[in-house]
């Protein structure tokens, strides 16, 4: 399933329509609406255009971007087609970032047989890994097993990157398939490594093949080489071997950065290890205040666990309360909390 990635997705423009490169003023009005996340003005504004025939490929997209938005997929697909339909001049990046969308909103519409056609065409004009990724992904969700290890099979052959046989494990991993998803981490690592980048995926196929030793390796070359995105990883491999001093060097050097919330996070581990829960407390509030949703979950939830190696129970079951009204599919959470309501 492809991910919208609205701001990205918005920005991308194309001279397609006959309209020239001048920008019209409803379809910048749309643009500026969607990046407020204004959907019910960016979608008049578009189909504005749309009725004065400006910019008619670009505006029946974001039409169809804005009514996946609003969960209004039925909507959405047709302006994909709408603009596949408008197309005068074939640009095969524009065409094909449309036609994901369509199979995209397809699916959430629920439509995946039409969603296959769609990825089938792509597969005749432009096959690649993404392509077989994504119908991998479908063929995966209505649970026709051979044909998705097919695409995937193909996908890892067009694209042979850490990357993409990450991505395969990871849909296997939330179907509850891992091994099936292991195998293609086995064919990632024997691709070898040539930047940063490419050591911090490595580290991450070893971490997920449960072998922490490579994956540390792996990792403490990528930190080597300048990875910021290998420290979390690489802390939670050394906590993991009780190691809380390598551990907590390696947060420190991710403070300040992309990975703040994280590594405040895991200087409250290490403090926890410790019996520092004081400092612990400090870490969270400040992880807190730069955390994703991810990053957020992590940190209550071990906000939490302070709290009950404080002995406050109190504080503990009033955040617990909070937490899986927020969180209410946390497992780990959902069993913490019988403990807690025992004490």
């Amino acid at each position: 399933m492809r991910k919208v990635l609205l701001l990205a997705a918005c920005l991308l423009t194309f001279s397609l329509s006959g309209c020239g490169k001048e920008q019209s003023e409803l379809y910048d009005k749309g643009m500026e609406a969607m990046e407020q996340q204004d959907y019910v003005t960016a979608i008049g504004m578009f189909q504005g255009a749309v009725e004065a025939g400006e910019r008619l490929a670009e505006s029946y997209r974001a039409v169809g971007i804005a009514y996946l938005e609003s969960s209004e997929y039925e909507k959405a697909a047709e302006a994909f087609q709408n603009s596949r339909d408008a197309m005068e001049h074939k640009h095969e990046a524009f065409q094909k970032d449309v036609m994901f969308y369509q199979a995209q909103a397809l699916q959430l519409a629920g439509n995946t047989d039409d969603a296959l056609s769609v990825y089938d065409q792509m597969e005749e004009e432009f096959p690649d890994g993404d392509v077989y990724f994504s119908r991998g992904c479908l063929y995966l969700k209505r649970k026709e097993y051979d044909n998705a290890r097919a695409d995937f099979e193909k996908a890892s052959e067009e694209d042979r990157s850490y990357r993409m046989c990450l991505n395969i494990y990871q849909m296997y991993q939330d179907s509850s398939m891992k091994a099936d998803g292991d195998s293609f981490l086995e064919k990632a690592a024997g691709i070898s490594p040539r930047d940063a980048e490419d050591y911090y995926e490595l580290g991450c196929v070893y971490y997920y093949l449960e072998d922490t030793e490579k994956a540390r390796e792996a990792l403490e070359t990528a930190r080597e080489e300048g990875s910021t995105e290998a420290l979390s990883m690489l802390g939670n491999i050394y906590l993991s071997q009780n190691d809380t001093a390598s551990a907590r060097e390696v947060f420190e050097q991710a403070l300040g950065g992309d990975q703040e919330a994280a590594a405040q996070n895991g200087l409250a581990l290490c403090d926890i290890a410790e019996g520092s829960y004081d400092s612990a407390l400090e870490h969270i509030e400040s992880g807190l205040s730069a955390a994703g949703e991810q990053d957020r979950e992590n940190l209550l939830y071990n906000q939490i666990v302070v709290y009950e190696k404080k002995l406050d129970f109190a504080q503990a079951k009033t955040l617990m309360a909070a937490f899986l009204e927020e969180f209410p599919d946390n497992e780990d959470a959902i069993r913490e909390n019988q403990f807690l309501q025992s004490r």
